[in-house]
């Protein structure tokens, strides 16, 4: 019995089942464009996440090529959020975060903040990583300039905040995500 259904019950000779329905503000679930969109966005964390994390196996296990390869897809997928967020933004408009509860737009504003996070120390890890790209670390010629130790640090060290705060940006827009869902 769909919403139609419903009303049609309520209005002439009512069934014992449809008016048990209506009485509880039966409501059929909607996806809309903009629900669509951060189902995606959410999907496309978690591989930007998995990316990142099996960027940072490789190069724990030495594999400096594979590391450099799963980094580079997580940029790339980050650059298609950047740019499909643009165009969701001038197509379907905002959030109304009116409708939000406190707790919600907290929990929002916390991913937010991941999200920066992971955008610029992992902006800076990767322009550290090019500066490394030259180096005989990488490219295994003993004619290039060798690493500076202090370059290594920073790049490790940026890119480890990068994938926390990518981790916690994911779990966070899992609960973004699941407010949505509720406010359909």
């Amino acid at each position: 019995m769909d919403r139609l259904d419903l009303e049609r019950a309520t209005t002439a000779h009512a069934s014992p089942e449809a008016s048990t329905l209506a009485n509880l503000n039966y409501r059929k679930p909607a996806m809309n464009p903009k629900l669509l969109f951060w189902c995606w966005a959410l999907a496309n964390m978690a591989l930007v996440l998995g990316l990142a994390l099996r960027g940072w196996r490789a190069i724990r296990a030495n594999r400096i090529d594979d590391h450099r390869r799963a980094m580079t897809w997580a940029g790339f997928w980050v650059a298609a959020f950047l740019v499909a967020y643009v165009v969701k933004r001038i197509l379907l408009g905002g959030e109304n975060l009116g409708a939000w509860s406190a707790a919600a737009r907290m929990n929002l504003h916390i991913h937010e903040s991941f999200v920066a996070g992971m955008l610029l120390v992992g902006g800076f890890a990767g322009v550290l990583g090019r500066s490394l790209a030259r180096t005989r670390r990488v490219t295994r010629d003993a004619n290039d300039p060798p690493a500076a130790l202090t370059l290594i640090s920073r790049h490790r060290i940026a890119g480890r905040i990068a994938l926390v705060c990518a981790l916690f940006g994911f779990l966070t827009a899992c609960g973004v995500l699941g407010g949505m869902l509720t406010r359909v």
